[in-house]
């Protein structure tokens, strides 16, 4: 046992506190996977569910079976409850700055400083209350130690260990252990509740399972060495999967960068055409207004000059005197006659209607279910059998030296290689399946050498001896 100073700096307050109510335990009751809480707090848990034959550990969520829907017949937890009072004990003779105990007797009202502690009784004594004990025959054998051993630990580690009373026998002590139901049990447990069953001294049955235990503590220790090593594997591969994320980001984000600069570089393309196709379709159009305007200069002209030859022919005819109609007449006539040559066909628009047009078939088309980035592809169970890292390399030979078909087994091919899942052999022909889009360097050596991604070994090119290299891009399920 350790002593009293370093048993309260190993052991912290939350050991001996239940995690329900936060309190310090009230008749500790232990569940199937080894979390305690007080009895009180899993009765208050057990109405609050729905499944009365079993109780859901608030802690770890696994169910411990209830022998009759009763909390009260779950195992006590004794060590919890032993550590406890030996907790308490040791915080109540802790010495103070001055030297001295706070303790006092716990038997009588005296309030005398504590001298001594009662292993069988679990109180603290004054020196009236030890001269008691020593009196009384029924109190002479228990085992009294000073507070100085309490204090130090030796003297608790040197006593015998305090016999539990029984829960449903409280004259009786737990001596004895039922190997049926598997509990300690009292001489009247033997004698009523746990009668013809199979039953040994609680000593002898502790050395045993002490025994068992031990074996079952090394296995556990070996698993859990096993695990933590598997736990190291899932971090390291965890640390790998948030670098390539974190790669795969930057890789995506650069395809986006560079989307970016082509889509910005054909926009300022485009701003640039759009420009010039503005500036000519301004072109275009002053120069055909220029058009217009000499058309309609033109006509103007002839409107206006028909206009006042016809409205000076009418005036002269109405109210002209036959001199004045006879003088002018020549001249009248030559200058309708010249007018009148300008026929309203011969005056056209410019040439060219409607003179301009934009053609669009040379532009730039997207698709819009098209992507521009690029794609994520996840990568599942299936999707890694037999990884395929960077550098790995395969030798496919088909035939042995002797011409013959071969070979017909895989392994010494590949020498320190993953080929598992990768390459499969069939009749001595060995096949590589693509798990992952990338780039492959494919060699071909031996009696026929040769390569393609679709062609079969007959139609490559042969030469025994040959050593054949390329650099294929190939994609998933190739």
């Amino acid at each position: 046992m350790a002593t009293g100073g370093s048993l309260l700096s190993q052991i912290s307050d939350d050991f001996l506190e239940c995690q329900i109510c936060l309190q310090p335990y009230r008749r500790p009751k232990v569940l199937s996977c080894l979390h305690t809480f007080c009895q009180e707090c899993l009765e208050l848990l057990l109405k609050r569910q729905e499944q009365q034959n079993e109780l859901e550990c608030p802690t770890c969520r696994t169910k411990t079976e209830l022998p009759g829907s009763d909390v009260a017949a779950l195992k006590d937890n004794f060590f919890v409850e032993s550590l406890k009072d030996t907790v308490k004990l040791h915080k109540a003779v802790k010495e103070t700055e001055g030297g001295s105990s706070n303790a006092v007797c716990g038997l009588c009202e005296s309030g005398g400083e504590a001298k001594s502690y009662c292993v069988e009784c679990a109180e603290l004594l004054c020196d009236g209350c030890i001269g008691l004990h020593q009196r009384i025959k029924a109190l002479k054998g228990h085992q009294l130690i000073s507070i100085e051993e309490v204090r130090s630990g030796t003297g608790l580690k040197a006593a015998k260990p305090r016999t539990q009373p029984c829960r449903l026998h409280e004259d009786e002590s737990l001596k004895f252990y039922c190997e049926t139901c598997g509990e300690a049990v009292c001489r009247d447990c033997i004698m009523v509740e746990h009668k013809d069953h199979s039953y040994t001294h609680l000593a002898k049955a502790s050395a045993g399972i002490k025994q068992e235990l031990a074996a079952a503590l090394e296995d556990a220790h070996e698993r859990m060495a096993e695990l933590k090593d598997k736990q190291q594997q899932l971090l390291s591969k965890k640390s790998l999967l948030k670098d390539t994320v974190a790669k795969v980001q930057d890789e995506i984000n650069g395809a986006a960068e560079q989307t970016r600069d082509h889509l910005k570089r054909l926009l300022d393309r485009v701003d640039a055409e759009e420009k010039v196709l503005l500036q000519k379709v301004q072109g275009i159009e002053k120069k055909t207004e220029k058009e217009f305007c000499t058309v309609e200069d033109t006509l103007e002209t002839a409107i206006v000059s028909l206009s006042s030859t016809t409205e000076f022919g009418r005036s002269i005819f109405a109210h002209g005197t036959d001199l004045e109609i006879t003088s002018v007449k020549t001249e009248v006539q030559s200058r309708l006659q010249s007018l009148l040559e300008l026929s309203p066909t011969e005056i056209r628009a410019p040439a060219g209607e409607p003179w301009v047009r934009f053609d669009a078939d040379g532009g730039v088309k997207i698709d819009e279910d098209a992507t521009l980035v690029g794609d994520v592809i996840e990568l599942e169970g299936d999707d890694v059998t037999g990884d395929v890292k960077e550098g790995f390399k395969a030798t496919f030979t088909t035939l042995g030296t002797t011409g013959r078909l071969g070979p017909t087994a895989l392994g010494q091919h590949y020498s320190g290689q993953d080929h598992d899942g990768l390459v499969t052999l069939n009749n001595g022909i060995q096949h590589f399946t693509v798990k992952h889009t990338g780039t492959y360097e494919i060699e071909a050596a031996g009696a026929a050498a040769g390569w393609s991604v679709n062609i079969p070994k007959s139609a490559a090119v042969r030469g025994r001896g040959a050593l054949m290299k390329r650099t294929f891009q190939l994609k998933r399920g190739e």
